[in-house]
């Protein structure tokens, strides 16, 4: 450690790789924190436009009126008005490490207006209230995943080279009793150095979140892993170079095959056999839905309706003849909602064969897999956005159920009925970190994989006394 060390102060490259790295990771962490606080302002917008309408409605229902006096059809004893006037939102809270991953893609909105006719399939409108989402930024899931090898490659690639370079392999070899010894024990020193930086930025990124102990301590083992990883693969690729100019290209044609080119093939792959082009074709099918559902026969429409909701058929407006037009309108919704469903399982179904890619290419590329274990305990990516989503389709459903029901009944509703609307308005969503353990344990396992690799490769060179 201490050779390490006065090599890391005398050598400007190093010193500055490491300040640099530093430096990004702050910056990352900075750019994570004001993603969140925008993320909380998005859900603060959302929870006061909320209060509004309800303090709107109650003064109405206070002051003995229907509804606004320039807006002489809206009537607050009809389902249809008291769902508009509740206002609900269905907020996303952030977790205490979102920030680490604020660059990665997570289409869903942080906050939805919940209403009979809302869409959470929809890739435009329900994003109205989440202005943070950019398209991507430096996140600390970048700097852990893409400069941490960096950084031990620059911290170690003169480890093996230099001693062939300057000739010096069999001194160490009279001093130590063999080149590999020494070899292993430097790079398991540069891996403490390197480990020992991203610590401190998972340390920070904890202590700004305000994340749990459980939490910091599982983004430290990850991040560590991932060093102890590189190390065991910059050791494997240089440990054997009879000069650094042929350590560095073989490190460098490692690390733009692993963390460049195998990404960039997966990504590619995924959006041509996987990805589906949601904004157009979730617009055409809902558009399609909806006017199929129009000019559907109204008897057909309510019997689809009576199938999906077999207790209306015991309501008065069973028993009409005709339904009146402020029932009517909710048979379409009836309808719809199920179709909203049904597309909702066509989309997890993609989705499931996009994961499903991913956790194969992560099985090849440790960056992938450390990213995917990253977004999860952040709460954010692809994951968390088909959960929260998954959330906001049963709140849809079970307001439209509401809203049917209740216009089924054909009875005027009261401030008693708008209450406990809002009342029973849906929690909010938080992510819960699951899945740790398949990209922790192929990190493991790559690590693994490397010392070996690294150990064989220095044993079969025949470097030591004889």
């Amino acid at each position: 450690m201490r050779f390490e060390l006065r090599a890391l102060l005398r050598s400007r490259a190093s010193t500055v790789a490491l300040l640099a790295y530093l430096a990004i990771g702050v910056l990352a962490i900075g750019l994570g924190a004001r993603h969140v606080a925008e993320w909380s302002t998005a859900l603060e917008t959302a929870r006061q436009a909320e209060a509004e309408t309800i303090v709107e409605a109650r003064g109405y229902f206070a002051s003995g009126v229907s509804g606004p006096e320039d807006q002489p059809w809206v009537d607050l004893a009809q389902p249809m008005w008291q769902d508009r006037f509740a206002g609900t939102r269905v907020v996303r809270e952030p977790g205490a490490l979102a920030g680490v991953a604020a660059g990665s893609v997570d289409a869903a909105p942080v906050a939805f207006h919940v209403h009979r006719r809302a869409d959470p399939l929809a890739v435009g409108g329900a994003r109205i209230e989440n202005p943070e989402i950019s398209g991507g930024t430096v996140d600390l899931a970048f700097v852990l995943a893409m400069l941490t090898p960096l950084l031990v490659g620059v911290l170690g690639l003169g480890i093996g080279g230099r001693e062939r370079e300057e000739r010096i392999d069999r001194l160490v070899t009279v001093h130590a009793g063999g080149v590999r010894e020494w070899l292993v024990a430097r790079m398991v020193a540069v891996a403490v150095i390197a480990s020992a930086a991203a610590t401190v930025l998972c340390l920070a990124a904890g202590a700004v979140g305000g994340a749990s102990p459980t939490d910091v301590g599982v983004l430290v083992a990850l991040s560590v892993a991932y060093t102890a990883l590189w190390s065991g693969w910059v050791l494997a690729t240089t440990g054997r170079a009879a000069t650094v100019r042929g350590g560095a290209f073989a490190f460098g044609a490692l690390w733009t095959v692993v963390c460049v080119l195998i990404p960039a093939v997966v990504a590619e792959v995924g959006l041509g056999t996987v990805q589906a082009d949601y904004a157009v074709a979730d617009t055409l099918d809902a558009r399609a839905l909806q006017y199929g559902a129009y000019e559907e026969d109204l008897a057909d429409l309510t019997e689809r309706l009576y199938a999906r909701y077999p207790e209306l058929r015991d309501l008065p407006a069973a028993s009409v003849d005709e339904l009146p037009g402020p029932v009517r309108r909710h048979a379409y919704d009836g309808v719809l909602v199920g179709a909203l469903r049904d597309r909702h399982e066509d989309r997890l179904a993609h989705e499931a064969a996009a994961r499903g890619l991913a956790e194969l290419a992560s099985g090849v590329s440790p960056p992938i897999a450390l990213t995917l274990a990253l977004e999860r305990i952040a709460g954010v990516g692809p994951e968390a956005a088909a959960a929260y989503r998954s959330h906001l389709v049963a709140a849809v459903e079970a307001r439209v159920y509401w809203l049917v029901v209740h216009a089924w009944r054909m009875e005027p509703l009261a401030q008693a009925d708008f209450d406990a609307v809002v009342a029973g308005a849906p929690a909010a969503f938080r992510w819960q970190p699951t899945g740790l353990l398949g990209p922790g344990g192929l990190l493991v396992l790559w690590t693994v994989v490397g010392w070996v690799l690294a150990f064989v490769g220095l044993g079969r060179r025949g470097d030591g006394v004889g």
